[in-house]
Order: C-alpha cells, then structure tokens, then sequence
C-alpha cells in the first residue's frame, strides 16, 4: 500500500540524501495529501517500522525516515589516561567494561536489515573510556563485523601498536579516529599529561597497515580546542596532511572543571548561535579560491569581520538548534547497558556553560538487558523525544545568559519537560563528535 503524507502537517526535520529517484506515481489526493507510491518507499529504503520524517523546506519537501543509523557504545567507562579535558575527572561512579553477554545482546537487537550492505548500522566503539583497554577488545569487533555491523573506533592510541592496526584492518573497521590534542609535544603534554609519540605512532601504524593491505580503512584525527593547544593546530594539519588522513575533527572542550572552564574558545560562538542566520548581515556566500600571495591576506582578513569562524552569516557553517544525534538517527549505549538519547545524556556530569555551573543529569530511554535496542528505538514515547529534539523548540539561553531555570536540565523558562536540551553545545555546533 501507498503511504500518505498530509503535507499541511507539522513535522520534523530529516537528514541528508543524495540520491535522486525517480518520481512516477506521486499524486495529491482531492484534499491535499500527497501519495507516494510503495515501490517508491522501497527504492529508498525507508523501513515500514519507522516514522517517516518529512520537512518543508524553502527549496521543497524533503522525506525520510526516523531510522536508527548508528550506536556509539561505551565498551568500558575505564581509561588508561587522565586528561584535562575529560568529563572522567568529575564522576562520581563505577568503573566498568561491558561484559561480553551485553554486548551480544546490543548486537542480536540490532536492526535485521544490518546485515543488507546499503543499509548497515554504524557501531562507534568510543564513549567516555578508551575502548582499547577492553580485555576483549579485539573480540568486540569480530563479533559486530561478523554480523555485517559497519564499525568505528575512537582511541587515545597509546595503546595501539603495529600489530592491533593490522588487526583493525582485516577486521575490516571502517574507520578509527586518533584523538590528538596537540600538533606538537607541549601542546600535547598540556591536555593529555604524557608524551606525545605513542599516539603519533599509532596514526603512522594504522596508515601502514592500511597501504599494505589496501583496505578502505578511514583514518582521522579528533582535536579538542582549548587556549593552550589552539596554537599548535597548524601543526596537527600539517601532519595529517603529510601522512595523508582522511579528516580531522576540531571540537570545543566542554568545561567539566574550573581549569577547563578558563580554557574555552567558544563563549561569543555560543551567543552568535542564538540569533537566526537571517540577522547577521551581509550574509557572506565565499567561492572556492586559490590560496597564493594575493588572496591570502585579503582572506584572512575576513576573520575580523565576524564574532566567530565560521561567520555565523556564511553559508555551509555548522547548524544551529539542531540535535545531530536526533536527525542522523544515534543513540549510546553506556558500558552497564544503559541506552541514552546521545552522548551528553549517557552519564550524569557537571558543565560551565552560559557563566554557572549546569548539573546535567543522565536521560535513560531504555537498558539492552531488558529490550532490543530496535524496541528501544522504536518505543512510542522515545520517538515522541525525538520529535521534540528535531523541533527544537527551546529557549534561545544563550542569548540572555544563564539563570536559576537552567541550573540543570531538569527544564527550563518555557517550562520544557525533562530533559530541556535549551543549552546543549552539540546542538550549537560547538561541540562535534567523529
């Protein structure tokens, strides 16, 4: 059967697609809904069992679906580092590693379709801990490829060797992301508390091991800005760009202490961000340009014209009020099996935000012991969240400054339900996760 959509309808908004199909067979009913045909639903791989998103935009209607695309999965919540920067430094709970029953129960309730190669859900083996110091590691990740899961590994490196890199890439990982907060020895000392070359010679294993046996392996670098590492960020490029990586990812610190509270980059981007693109004018729509001797001046010169990089007036800069984990179907699942809405809501902490101090409290939506993760996904009042996450209908904090409403995320001056996602950085695009 066809699906209708009443398109004068509130709804949601979606993801990217970049396939175009064709269109035959949609029509409008005698009161103005439109029909897709089921052959149509099927070509694009939108799931009976999910909620279809459609969103009105100025360029036309776009249409998807509320699927689950990918889990980010803290195997162990234990580290074999103390950073700066860690939320780790403010916890006041159990360590653990997720014994391998649970993790055999995310998998099995993972999506049928995972094992289809145009629709596999992503496992992201990340979280709060270093994944590697899981005494299974290696065993995790046969497991999930074994079942045609897609997978993914966030690492501090310092305990990825030669061998484990060889091992990663007939595993057949899709990608691993080195976290490297320095592009030199200070810079990284400063933030990571050791040396810097266990790691740099994690990212020279894995580019080895990836040549030698000439698999697809995506290789990345994640970067947490700060005031005492920004400066060696020209150096960071220079090496992913001599070892030719495919992507770094430049965050914002999220201030779980005082001292990381005085090294934020981000407080005048965080205020940029509450005002709609449409305010801040000229808008600045930049073609792509040469970088020689005449253009690199006047090009550096546009970073005095705007509170923050991007201008939050260009085109292509990150979205504002926008729950990524919410529009790109994510969710994490914590070492004890505890599934939560992202990775801000997986383990209770303390943030500066806004100039005081935010206790923002766990949001547990489910517990794989308990339910499939798809069942999780799938549960009425789950999806009404997320709903409310792709609305985003909070207030713009911001742009006044904290207060007394905001102090947790319990709700907020618009008397939001828990959890009020009113200053979330994900959401500004200050905080970005590989």
């Amino acid at each position: 059967m066809p699906s209708t959509i009443g398109l004068g309808h509130a709804a949601g908004a979606i993801g990217r697609r970049t396939d175009y199909l064709p269109s035959d067979g949609l029509r409008r009913t005698e009161i103005g809904d439109l029909v897709v045909p089921a052959v149509l639903l099927a070509q694009s791989g939108l799931d009976a069992g999910d909620d279809l998103i459609c969103e009105a935009k100025p360029d036309g209607l776009r249409l998807t679906d509320d699927r689950l695309r990918k889990v980010y999965v803290e195997i162990t919540s234990a580290c074999n580092l103390a950073c700066a920067t860690c939320i780790r430094q403010t916890w006041d709970e159990p360590l653990g590693h997720m014994p391998l029953a649970r993790y055999m129960q995310l998998l099995d309730g993972l999506p049928a379709g995972t094992q289809s190669p145009g629709r596999p859900v992503t496992l992201s083996l990340s979280g709060f801990g270093e994944p590697l110091v899981h005494p299974e590691f290696l065993t995790l990740v046969r497991l999930a490829r074994e079942q045609g899961v897609r997978v993914e590994v966030i690492t501090n490196g310092t305990l990825l060797d030669a061998a484990l890199a060889r091992e990663l890439v007939v595993l057949g990982v899709a990608q691993v992301t080195v976290s490297l907060d320095g592009g030199d020895e200070a810079a990284y000392a400063a933030v990571r508390g050791q040396a810097r070359a266990p790691a740099v010679a994690a990212v020279a294993a894995l580019v080895e091991a990836r040549r030698r046996a000439r698999r697809g392996l995506e290789i990345g670098l994640a970067f947490v800005a700060t005031r005492r590492n920004i400066g060696s960020l020209p150096r960071l490029l220079a090496l992913a760009h001599d070892r030719q990586l495919d992507f770094v990812s430049v965050s914002n610190v999220v201030p779980h202490t005082l001292e990381m509270a005085a090294e934020m980059l981000w407080g005048g981007a965080a205020w940029a961000a509450s005002f709609p693109d449409a305010s801040w004018r000229p808008r600045l729509d930049l073609a792509r340009m040469t970088l020689d001797d005449q253009s690199r001046p006047a090009l550096a010169a546009l970073l005095d014209h705007g509170p923050t990089w991007p201008h939050p007036g260009s085109a292509g800069g990150p979205r504002r009020n926008h729950c990524r984990f919410a529009h790109e179907g994510t969710v994490a699942v914590a070492w004890d099996g505890r599934v939560a809405p992202c990775l801000s809501l997986l383990h209770t902490h303390p943030e500066y935000v806004n100039g005081h101090w935010k206790t923002v409290h766990s949001h547990v939506v489910g517990h794989v012991d308990e339910r499939p993760l798809l069942d999780i996904w799938r549960d009425v009042t789950y999806r009404a969240f997320r709903q409310r996450l792709r609305a985003f209908d909070f207030p713009a904090c911001f742009a006044c400054g904290g207060c007394p409403e905001t102090d947790t995320n319990d709700t907020d001056c618009y008397g939001s339900p828990f959890p009020s996602c009113s200053e979330c950085l994900w959401a500004q695009g200050i905080v970005l996760c590989p």
